[in-house]
C-alpha cells in the first residue's frame, strides 16, 4: 500500500487513493479531528516517544506550572593537557533540570534548513534532527498500518517548493528529510511539492481546461504552484515558487509586537536606571527559545531586575513565564487569537494563570500592520510564479487557497487584488495536500517519475 503523507510544520495528515475515492487516515485518535495531527514529539525521561495531541497533553500536564529545579549533575570526563603537568582526567558537570518529565519538540520540519541544528541531548541520549523526525515518521507509519491492516510499502511525502531562498540551504533540507525517511525505514519514498499535490486533488474533479494557481500557506512556508489542467485530469506544472513565511512567523509577530510590555519591556534596573537587557526579551520570539531563559545566568538577571527595577509586576510575570513553562500555553493563546481575527475584526489575548494575568486587545488592522513586510514578501512570490509561468494574472482562472494561514484576511485581499475575488476558492485547508499526495502515490508511472 502506498500512502500520501503531508508532514507539515504545524499539522500533518495522510491519505490513500483507490482510483476513485480519497480516504483520509486517522493519524491522531486523541485529536478532535483525528485526520489532522499536530506535528509534535514528546520524549519522556525514560525515552518513550509520543506524537500529536498526546505529546502536547503530556508536556502540559508534566511541565506547565512546574517550577524548574536545577542541580549539578556529573555528565562524564575528558582529557585535559596542562603545560608542564601533562595530561589529566577532568570530571565534567552540568546544570540540569532535575525533575523534567520529558522534552517537547514542535515545528521540527522548519529546522531542516537550520545547519546549526545538528543534534540535541535528550536525557543523556543524543538525537540528530533527522533521528527526531524519523521517530515521528515511524509512529505515523505504525498508526497507518494499525488502522488499515496493511503494510506501507511506499510513500509520497510533501515538501515545500523551497525550504529556503538559498539553493544550498534548500538542498540541505531536502537531503536531511530524505535521510529522516531512511532512518524511519521508509525506503521507497518520493517527494512532491505541496502546492502541486493540492493542485492534483483539485484536478481530479476538473471539468474543463483551466490555469490554476495554488496558494499553499502553512505553518512554516508559503508555496505557490501555477498549473494547466484539463477536463481529463491531465496537468502540466508551469511554475513553482515559495518563501519561508508561515503561520509560526505570524504568531511571533504578535508576541514581539504586542505582548512584550506585559513582561517588562522598557524596564530600567538599579540605581543607574540601566535598561533591562533586550536579549532576554528576544528569547520570547519562539516558545522553544523561552526555555533557554531557564538557565541560571538568565534567571539571576531577571531576579535582580525584580529587586531593583521599576516594573516589578511585569518582570515577575516574566519570571513565572520562564520558570514555570508557560511559553507554549502563551503561544497557543496567541494562535487562537490570530485564528479568531480571520472572522472577527478585533479580539483579546488573555492569560490568567497563577502568576500571569493580562489582557491585550488586538485589532485586525493592527495585526495586518505587524505582518506588512511578510505580506509584501508573499505578494512578490506570487507575482514571480505567474511571470515564470509565462502568463498574465488575468489568465489565471482559479486561485486555490489551502493551509491554515491562507485564511488570514490580508492575504485573501492581496490575492483578490491581483486575480479578482470571484476566482478565489478555498479547498480543505488541512488535508487537501495529503489527498493530492495520495493520488500521486497511487499512480505507478507518476510515482516512478517522482522517485527518479
Amino acid at each position: 500500500m502506498r500512502v500520501g503523507l503531508d508532514f507539515g510544520t504545524t499539522n500533518s495528515s495522510a491519505a490513500v487513493y483507490d482510483g476513485q475515492h480519497v480516504r483520509l487516515l486517522d493519524l491522531d485518535p486523541v485529536n478532535n479531528n483525528p485526520s489532522v495531527m499536530r506535528s509534535t514529539l514528546f520524549i519522556t525521561r525514560e525515552g518513550v516517544p509520543f506524537i500529536g495531541r498526546e505529546a502536547i497533553n503530556r508536556f502540559t500536564e508534566g511541565n506547565v506550572g512546574r517550577e524548574i529545579e536545577y542541580q549539578w549533575r556529573y555528565v562524564g570526563e575528558t582529557e585535559l593537557t596542562i603545560g608542564e603537568v601533562g595530561t589529566v582526567m577532568q570530571a565534567l558537570y552540568a546544570v540540569v533540570d532535575a525533575n523534567a518529565p520529558g522534552r517537547l519538540f514542535q515545528s521540527l520540519k522548519s529546522h531542516l534548513r537550520d545547519s546549526g541544528f545538528d543534534s540535541t541531548n535528550v536525557f543523556g541520549k543524543k538525537y540528530s534532527l533527522e533521528a527526531l523526525i524519523a521517530v515521528v515518521l515511524g509512529i505515523i507509519r505504525k498508526n497507518i498500518e494499525d488502522e488499515t491492516g496493511e503494510e506501507v510499502t511506499g510513500m509520497v511525502v510533501g515538501r515545500p517548493v523551497n525550504y529556503s531562498e538559498d539553493p544550498e540551504v534548500n538542498q540541505l533540507a531536502i537531503t536531511r528529510m530524505g535521510r529522516a525517511c531512511e532512518l524511519a525505514g521508509l525506503n521507497d519514498v518520493a517527494f512532491l511539492p505541496e502546492p502541486t499535490a493540492a493542485a492534483l486533488a483539485y484536478a481530479s474533479t476538473a471539468t474543463s481546461e483551466e490555469h490554476i494557481l495554488v496558494f499553499d500557506f502553512g505553518g512554516g512556508t508559503l508555496d505557490v504552484t501555477v498549473m494547466r489542467i484539463d477536463q481529463f485530469g491531465a496537468h502540466e506544472v508551469l511554475a513553482t515558487d515559495g518563501v519561508p513565511v508561515g503561520g509560526d512567523l505570524m504568531d511571533r509577530r504578535i508576541v514581539m509586537g504586542k505582548l512584550l510590555p506585559h513582561f517588562g519591556a522598557g524596564a530600567t534596573t538599579g540605581p543607574r536606571k540601566l535598561p533591562f537587557p533586550a536579549v532576554i526579551h528576544d528569547h520570547l520570539g519562539e516558545w522553544q527559545s523561552i526555555i533557554d531563559l531557564t538557565q541560571p545566568k538568565y534567571l539571576e538577571i531577571i531576579d535582580e531586575a525584580i529587586r531593583t527595577g521599576d516594573k516589578m509586576r511585569e518582570l515577575t510575570m516574566l519570571r513565572t513565564l520562564v520558570r514555570e513553562n508557560y511559553g507554549l500555553p502563551m503561544y497557543e493563546e496567541v494562535e487562537r487569537a490570530k485564528i479568531r481575527l480571520s472572522t472577527n475584526r478585533h479580539t483579546t489575548i488573555r492569560m490568567d494563570v497563577p502568576g500571569i494575568q493580562f489582557e491585550e486587545p488586538l485589532e485586525r488592522w493592527d495585526f495586518h500592520r505587524l505582518i506588512g513586510p511578510d505580506v509584501r514578501q508573499v505578494a512578490a512570490c506570487v507575482d514571480r510564479a505567474v511571470e515564470a509561468a509565462g502568463i498574465t494574472h488575468d489568465e489565471i482562472d482559479v486561485v486555490l487557497r489551502t493551509g491554515g494561514s491562507s485564511r488570514i484576511p490580508r492575504y485573501v485581499s492581496m490575492l483578490a487584488e491581483r486575480f479578482g475575488e470571484e476566482k478565489l476558492r478555498e479547498i480543505d485547508v488541512y488535508t487537501s495536500v495529503a489527498s493530492g499526495l495520495a493520488i500521486a502515490a497511487s499512480d505507478e508511472r507518476r510515482f516512478t517519475e517522482l522517485r527518479s
